[in-house]
């Protein structure tokens, strides 16, 4: 038989889950519990802790035990797929803001990301990303791509805001076939802590990706921040 914390625990996931206490609500005391169930309030403080562990309750001092909005989870770090395309699997609605799209000079950094000389032009797609009923719609991904002028001439011309990116791509036969990723937690430019409605001593998941095709062409450049509260990310390796 079940420890009671964990019947309680599972008592509680269930309430969550069936809308009882919906995100947001706060729950009943320790001491509430306690009575209601018959049990210790050291036992219901350990089903409290369990679920404060696995995020699903947030505790406020002096508030009070509420409800935790769960973490978004994010397959980009697993699979070579669009975001649009993720969402779609997961019958969520995407709502795209494109906030610039211009041809300018590469740079250094981002030269060297995709293999060209710093005054080689590229065409930069910068989109802020959103989920509809995910976060009161709060943006979940500010992310900007950079793509050689000369391998996607048109781009900048193209609309962007239900076009999916790796469909234009795919179209011009650039489909990506690999793509190389890194993540780092770090605090976000004061502009892009702006845009994704967090303040800037928020961490957020920074992801660097480059995308070539099967020929080995670096097609694209990308750098995107996710609200680090808000995100989570699912790593997929085989042997």
């Amino acid at each position: 038989m079940q420890p009671q914390y964990i019947q309680i625990a599972e008592q509680l996931r269930s309430q969550i889950a069936g809308g009882t206490y919906p995100v947001g609500s706060r729950i009943p005391t320790e001491h509430e519990l306690a009575q209601s169930l018959g049990v210790s309030r050291p036992t219901v403080r350990h089903a409290l802790d369990l679920l404060t562990s696995e995020e699903r309750l947030v505790r406020v001092k002096g508030s009070g035990t509420f409800v935790a909005q769960p973490k978004l989870v994010h397959e980009s770090t697993s699979f070579v797929t669009g975001y649009r395309e993720e969402s779609r699997k997961k019958n969520r609605t995407l709502r795209t803001n494109v906030i610039c799209l211009r041809t300018e000079k590469a740079g250094e950094r981002v030269a060297a990301a995709l293999q060209l000389g710093a005054n080689e032009l590229v065409t930069r797609l910068a989109r802020i990303r959103y989920l509809e009923n995910m976060y009161d719609n709060a943006p979940v991904v500010y992310t900007t791509v950079y793509v050689p002028v000369k391998l996607f001439p048109d781009m900048s011309g193209l609309d962007f805001t239900e076009l999916s990116f790796y469909d234009a791509l795919d179209s011009r036969n650039l489909s990506i076939a690999h793509a190389s990723r890194r993540l780092e937690i770090v605090m976000p430019p004061a502009e892009v802590a702006a845009a994704l409605a967090i303040t800037p001593f928020e961490p957020a998941a920074y992801i660097t990706s480059r995308g070539c095709t099967k020929d080995g062409i670096v097609a694209e450049y990308t750098e995107s921040y996710y609200p680090a509260g808000r995100s989570s990310f699912q790593i997929e390796i085989n042997r």
